[in-house]
């Protein structure tokens, strides 16, 4: 009994996106029945991605993920609307032009646009990871609760106009001999399905959505030749593979979407066997197909591991990654070269390269590495570095240097200092001179001060705290006068990180 109950628990982290994948099951099998019908496969896709065109403009024109909410909806939807009537207006009588042909057009140029877009968007292929993928382990209750609310009320919809959504998915050319307005119809039918579309591809991504339109029916078809039947078998069996797909990723770990996918598709691939079985003549033969099937695919499998390349050494493939097109790869040898800093005269010039690297974090894991090198000798390349278009590149760069502490070049960030234009990096520069025991960085510092700013305060602080006379924020000529009279016998604490007049006692 107690193993029973374990095998169906479900923590309660998993209860909402179970009860997503159950919603968009009800909806998707039904809608999926006239996809497959119509032989429009790929709609899904298409509206899918019309969706998110619309969500990344108004994100571009100042809309805010997470907070305006409700507008980005509506511009989703706006644009689902606007796909619906494309569809509906391009469905040719007599199939000139297949249907689905006009479909995969406007996917592909509708996701072309999406990046368009995004690439003038701070998101970027963040975004568009996000649509794919959507948020269905951090869905929240009440999505859910809307979201069926929306699906049920297109199901109401349907169910009230069935002989005509029926008739216009299965029989095209007797609904318009019989009066139905099939453009009309094709466009509510588009509609309706693009509001479940809006709604869905936020929760779960536009990968699972098209699978549990197309999956489940498919499935269906091939077990049973009655629309009712088809029904219950796509909405029973949906429902149980979404139960053991939640399942198997709060067990394994492994991302829900995807997973749920794959046994979807295992799942077709048991039903079409089976239908195989059942309808030959011969089942002996069958089964031996099907055994002969399963062995091409063991040996298919079996040979892509046999093959795979050979165990690499770690710091070969570290090093190997260094010049991967992949930023990511990159950054992870930057963060893994650190444990082979014995073997560094085999990779460091490497490392001092990724210095000009096309990514600004790439740059910066490299600062960040030589830095816990203590790798002086890359000092010059740092220096150039200073003049990196990324702000936050010159900042990693000035810790850097500082980090280094090789007082040589304290005058570099001084002089680099006068014609940085970012005022937080340009105090930070002197501030990092000052620490490397120049006190030619106080007058500098001085006129950082002066200028004001929202950082002014912030120099003041720094400059407070290294040299050895008290004074306040407006008594700046104290420190001037300070610094003319004993500039030549100016001596650096190590322990308080201070200038000092030799000969004189130490500001406390």
């Amino acid at each position: 009994m107690e193993s029973i109950q374990q095998l169906f628990y479900l923590p309660t982290t998993m209860v909402w996106p179970l009860a997503a994948c159950l919603v968009l099951t009800g909806i998707h099998v039904y809608l999926g029945v006239h996809v497959i019908a119509r032989k429009v496969i790929f709609v899904d896709l298409a509206l899918a991605q019309i969706a998110a065109l619309g969500t990344v403009i108004g994100v571009l024109l100042g809309y805010e993920v997470g907070k305006d909410t409700t507008q980005l909806y509506l511009y989703s939807l706006a644009f689902t609307i606007f796909g619906a009537f494309i569809f509906s207006v391009t469905r040719m009588k007599g199939e000139k032009v297949p249907h689905e042909a006009i479909i995969g057009i406007v996917y592909a140029v509708t996701f072309a646009a999406t990046i368009l877009v995004l690439s003038q968007s701070a998101l970027g292929p963040q975004e568009l990871d996000h649509i794919i993928k959507g948020e269905l382990l951090w869905v929240q209750p009440d999505v859910v609760l809307k979201t069926a609310a929306i699906y049920a009320l297109v199901g109401v919809f349907h169910f009230v106009f069935r002989k005509k959504f029926m008739a216009i998915s299965f029989e095209p050319s007797q609904a318009e001999v019989s009066g139905v307005h099939v453009r009309l119809w094709d466009f509510l039918f588009y509609m309706s399905f693009g509001f479940v579309i809006t709604s869905s591809v936020a929760i779960a991504g536009v990968f699972l959505v098209f699978s549990y339109l197309v999956i489940p029916a498919v499935g269906a078809m091939l077990l049973s030749d009655k629309l009712g039947t088809r029904l219950m078998i796509g909405w029973v069996g949906g429902s149980i593979i979404s139960f053991i797909g939640v399942k198997l990723s709060w067990n394994t770990g492994l991302p829900t979407s995807p997973l749920v996918v794959v046994i979807l598709a295992f799942a077709l691939m048991l039903s079409g066997a089976y239908r195989y079985v059942k309808f030959s003549e011969r089942k002996l033969v069958a089964f031996r197909n099907l055994a002969a099937a399963a062995g091409v695919v063991a040996i298919f499998v079996a040979g892509v591991f046999l093959f795979r390349k050979s165990a690499e050494d770690p710091l070969e493939h570290y090093i190997h990654m260094l010049s991967s097109q992949l930023r990511t790869d990159r950054q992870a040898a930057l963060l893994n070269l650190i444990d082979y800093s014995d073997e560094k005269e085999q990779w460091l010039h490497l490392v001092v390269e990724r210095l000009k690297d096309d990514d600004a974090e790439v740059r910066k894991s490299a600062l960040d590495l030589l830095g816990k090198l203590r790798e002086t000798s890359a000092i010059p390349q740092i220096l150039e570095v200073l003049n990196d278009r990324s702000g936050e590149v010159r900042r990693k760069a000035v810790m850097t240097l500082k980090a280094l502490d090789d007082t040589e070049y304290a005058k570099n960030l001084i002089e680099r200092a006068k014609n940085e234009e970012d005022p937080e990096i340009k105090i930070h520069m002197l501030e990092a001179a000052l620490e490397l025991r120049d006190h030619n960085a106080i007058p500098a510092m001085v006129e950082a001060i002066e200028e004001g700013g929202i950082f002014a305060h912030d120099a003041f602080e720094h400059l407070r705290s290294h040299v050895a006379v008290d004074f306040r924020i407006h008594e700046l000529e104290k420190v001037r006068r300070w610094w003319k009279e004993n500039a030549s016998r100016l001596k650096w604490d190590e322990q308080k990180k201070m200038f000092f007049v030799a000969g004189r006692e130490r500001h406390p």
